[in-house]
This record gives structure tokens, sequence and C-alpha cells, in this order.
């Protein structure tokens, strides 16, 4: 009956005029448990799957998927914390949303949430638009990934009510990108929720200088750069495979929508074709590429909260130079911003590396 319900909601929304997107944002349309990875389990958590609407930056009344984990034992004064992670690269088919996956897109994902849940927080934690609901995931564009992470709070917060408004934003790789843009509009978009900060680990910046390596890339990142035009094309229909994608690329670039990263890259590695494949046809569309690629970069605004950084120094995906840059601008821009380096620590050590340094920054802003 709830399912029923939902779909009538839905059209309902979709059939109405456009008013402001936070007016609908965040609408709980389904919740059914979730079996939780042992990791989760172990920390007392019980799981939802939920699906909520949520805004394209169009305008648009969409759909996204996601997942709750809510802690055993009594809500505290005030109602539970809500921590919206944001997950990193997992791919831009509908088979990759974390949510579907039992280790929740991986990287150790289940284990480091569980940290939250046993400090008592709730964790939503978004698919992102496209990622198990219609249309193409717009990965790495800004506005969409930052206005599913706050929906999900409200969705949360509908599925459970005795949760706070009172919420922070915590992201990895691409969710760190998602997490900086999502405190950027917490004080529009969020407004009825009380936006504490946000904490970006090893967070994707600013893909421009990317731009003058794409003839050089390691095979390991071919799958890296489809993905990245997948979510331009997004934001620029117009968007023309041949000008950055040789013939052989193109053949493979259909994949992207049907694989997940973590396969793709390995057959993309074994192909091993040659960085001609990647380097845009004429200097026109390369500028455009980096016009496009600028318009996502982050930070791009004052944040309603102060933000924390975590960097590993040995992280060969990420440019430590390029984070400490992003949060050199944050600071400009009037962010409270704090970047803590980690010394032999690489793109996927920074969880375990940085835990307690993030926990500690939490605790001082939910628990107040």
């Amino acid at each position: 009956m709830r399912t029923i319900m939902a779909v009538l909601l839905l059209a309902a929304l979709l059939a109405a005029p456009v008013r402001p997107a936070a007016a609908t944002g965040g609408i709980l349309l389904e919740s059914r448990p979730l079996a939780v990875p042992a990791e989760l389990a172990a920390a007392g958590a019980t799981g939802f799957r939920i699906r909520y609407v949520s805004t394209s930056p169009k305008g648009r009344r969409i759909e996204v998927t996601g997942a709750v984990f809510l802690p055993s034992g009594t809500a505290p004064p005030g109602g539970r914390r809500v921590v919206s992670w944001a997950h990193g690269t997992t791919g831009v088919s509908d088979r990759c949303s974390p949510s579907r996956d039992r280790e929740l897109g991986g990287y150790g994902y289940p284990g480091y949430l569980a940290g939250f849940v046993r400090r008592g927080y709730a964790v939503a934690a978004t698919d992102y638009e496209g990622l198990g609901t219609p249309g193409v995931h717009p990965y790495l564009i800004a506005e969409s990934q930052a206005r599913s992470v706050v929906d999900a709070v409200r969705a949360a917060r509908e599925l459970s009510p005795d949760m706070s408004r009172a919420w922070l934003t915590v992201g990895h790789s691409q969710g760190g990108h998602a997490a900086m843009a999502a405190g950027e509009i917490a004080a529009g978009y969020g407004k009825g929720l009380d936006f504490r900060g946000t904490v970006a680990l090893a967070p994707v910046t600013d893909n421009r200088p990317y731009v003058d390596q794409l003839s050089r890339l390691r095979p390991v990142d071919h799958g890296y750069y489809m993905a990245i035009l997948a979510g331009l094309s997004t934001q620029h229909p117009g968007l023309r495979l041949a000008d950055y994608l040789g013939p052989r690329a193109r053949r493979e670039y259909p994949r992207i929508h049907t694989t997940c990263m973590t396969d793709l890259t390995n057959r993309l590695t074994k192909l091993n074709l040659p960085g001609t494949e990647f380097t845009p046809a004429t200097g026109a569309a390369t500028a455009k590429l980096r016009g496009w690629l600028g318009d996502n970069a982050v930070p791009r605004a004052r944040s309603a909260a102060p933000m924390l950084v975590a960097q590993g120094l040995n992280d060969v995906l990420v440019s430590p130079a390029q984070t400490a840059k992003a949060a050199e601008h944050a600071q400009a821009l009037g962010t409270a911003t704090k970047l803590i380096t980690y010394p032999g620590t690489d793109h996927f050590q920074i969880l375990t590396s940085s835990a307690p340094d993030v926990l500690r920054w939490i605790d001082a802003r939910l628990r107040r």
C-alpha cells in the first residue's frame, strides 16, 4: 500500500508547477528493511533502503535512492544527529548504486560508517541522482550531488521522527566533492535543517589541471575520464564524444552505462589504449572541456558551517597539492577550514588514518 501511495504522490509532484526546490525535496517515497553489512550489524545498526524526491539542477523533480542506518537504543535529548554520507566513485551504471551493494560501494565503507553509528549518529547515505533510478548519473556535477546529499537528510528524518534537525556531511573522493558542494547550498537549499559542517576526505575538487594530462593518462584512469564525460553530458547534451574520444575508446564508452568502475578499469587496463584515444580533437574542444570542469570545481562559495579536509600525502589519485589549494580557497571564501595531512597515507587509507581526528571534529559540532 505504501508503495502505491508513493507512486501516486510522485505522479502528483511531477504534474505540479515548479516551486522552489527545497519545497518538495526530501519527501520519502518508500522505505524497506536492508540487510546491513557485518561491521554495521556489530555496531547495532538497523538498515533501510529508501527512495525519495530530489530536484535536478535544471529544476526537474526526480527520484533518488539511498540507505539509512539507525543506531540502537534511545535517542538523546533533541533527537539523533545525522551524518549525511557521500560515497566515492563506484561507476555510472545503475548496478553501481551503493544501497544495492552489500559492501556499500566497497573501500571499507561499512566499517567506516559503523564508527558514526557507535557514537549514536544516524547515517543517511545517498546513492546520488541517476544511480539506481532513471537517467544518467551526473558524475561530479556539483549541484546534483549536493542536492542528493541534503535531501537524504530530509528523507531520513521522515523515516525516523526521533532525528534532530542537526546534521553534517562527510564524503570521500567523489563524495568529498559532493560534501563540499552540499555545505555551500545548506543555508539555502537546506533551509529548515541545522547544518553543522563538512568533512571532505581526499576530495576531488578541480579537474581542470587534468585536461593537460589527458594524452598521458594511465590506463587505470581511462574509465574515470569516460565517467567524467558521461556526467558532463547530463549538463551539456550537445557534448560530442568524437570531440573527446578516439574511435577505439568510443567503442568502449557504452560500457560505462552497464559496468561498475572496478570492472571497467580492469578491462581498459588490459586494452592499454594509446593516449591519443583520450585527447580532445581540437583546441576549441579542449577549451570547452576546461570550462565545463571549471563550472563544477569546488569550493565555489562560502559554506554555512566549518569544514575539515583530510588528505593523504601518498595519494596518487587526488593530488595533495590540489587539495591544499582547495582548502586555501575555501578559507579565502570565508569558510572556516582546517586541513590535516597524513604522511604515508594513500587515497583509501585516509579513511582509517583520519578517523580519530574526524570523529573528534564531528563530536564537537554535533554534541553541543
